[in-house]
């Protein structure tokens, strides 16, 4: 459902509402076979404005007026995007997470591989109903950082705007991001950085979920102020105050829907590397145990080892994953595996709130 059939859905729902409301008046104040017709019809106009509102629930974003009150958008942002008058906005998630579309973190978008590889209209493996293609530089796990920081920008006031608005840009330093990185600056991090933002605004996605088609023209927009031509980050005369301004652009509304999003957590995120990092990511993406192909894992995961090594870097992280170091959100409480599959059973899946 695109923006302009969830904005013509809500007015046809506001406007059956009132046509209801209209026709329960007048049918109070008619006599009998006339009131008998009126309720008739404020029936059938109820049923379809519940058609409608179904029509809507379904649809990534959630379209409310704009004279809707604070504490509204504010529920309504616990699961999902939400457009409220022109001012749209990602879901609001929970502390120490960051929330992220499932598409994304059930796919080999994020490899657990080395990043650059250009790529034309290539296909990544991805979980579930979904098709993903990305035609770019490879993305890697420092790269899902990266985007996870420029993310957290959006969890509470910020708005998402179209591409051809000049309105909507985070300005930060260099500085600002290796603290939300929760890395220590320095030349290399600032370098590594700057080329992560240039690969992910070289990112642009085609993405079929559920049948429709969901066209992510890039991840992100980005725009450096510091002073260095083209690709180029070489400079020993990198400084934490150069400054680089983003956004986020309003299509990614379209993969957080209800049920297509979730909240993975920071320590999944930015406190462990390769294969660990990813497979938490992914399961955290979940609420119940099942069975899968280690396989389908490898190529979900974008590994490039061979499948056998593949199978004991898994073993070691789910190992690993079960520390009591580990945040609980993401910690392995057992799994079962053999040479073709695996079933994981997280900590949090046998409690009521996590």
């Amino acid at each position: 459902m695109t923006e302009q059939e969830t904005s013509r859905g809500a007015l046809k729902v506001n406007a059956l509402n009132q046509q209801v409301f209209v026709t329960m008046q007048a049918a109070h104040k008619a006599d009998g076979v006339n009131a008998s017709i009126l309720l008739a019809a404020a029936d059938t106009l109820t049923l379809a404005a519940k058609r409608e509102q179904r029509k809507l629930s379904q649809a990534p974003v959630l379209q409310l007026p704009a004279n809707a009150s604070n504490t509204e958008l504010r529920q309504a942002r616990i699961r999902r995007a939400v457009r409220r008058g022109e001012d749209l906005y990602l879901p609001s998630w929970r502390e120490m997470a960051v929330g992220f579309p499932n598409v994304l973190i059930r796919s080999a978008l994020f490899a657990t591989t080395n990043p650059g590889k250009s790529l034309i209209d290539e296909p990544i493996a991805t979980q579930g109903d979904a098709t993903l293609k990305m035609t770019g530089l490879q993305l890697g796990h420092y790269d899902r950082q990266v985007f996870a920081a420029c993310l957290r920008y959006y969890k509470d006031e910020l708005t998402l705007h179209e591409e051809n608005k000049p309105i909507g840009w985070v300005k930060v330093s260099f500085w600002q991001l290796s603290q939300d990185l929760n890395i220590p600056y320095g030349r290399n991090g600032h370098i590594a950085i700057r080329e992560s933002l240039i690969r992910l605004n070289a990112a642009h996605l085609r993405i079929r979920i559920k049948t429709k088609d969901l066209p992510l023209p890039r991840l992100i927009e980005v725009a450096f102020d510091d002073g260095y031509a083209g690709r180029s980050s070489t400079s020993s005369s990198v400084k934490g105050s150069d400054m680089v301004a983003f956004r986020v652009l309003d299509w990614m509304a379209d993969l957080f829907g209800p049920d297509d999003w979730s909240n993975v957590s920071d320590s999944a995120i930015f406190e462990m590397s390769g294969l660990q990092s990813w497979i938490a990511a992914f399961y955290s993406t979940h609420d119940k145990s099942f069975n899968l192909e280690i396989a389908d894992l490898y190529d979900y995961s974008g590994a490039t080892c061979e499948l056998r090594e593949f199978r004991r870097r898994l073993k070691d992280s789910l190992e690993n994953l079960k520390s009591e170091d580990i945040d609980a959100r993401v910690r392995v409480k057992s799994y079962e595996m053999d040479k073709k599959s695996v079933t994981v059973h997280l900590v949090r899946w046998n409690k009521t709130a996590t």
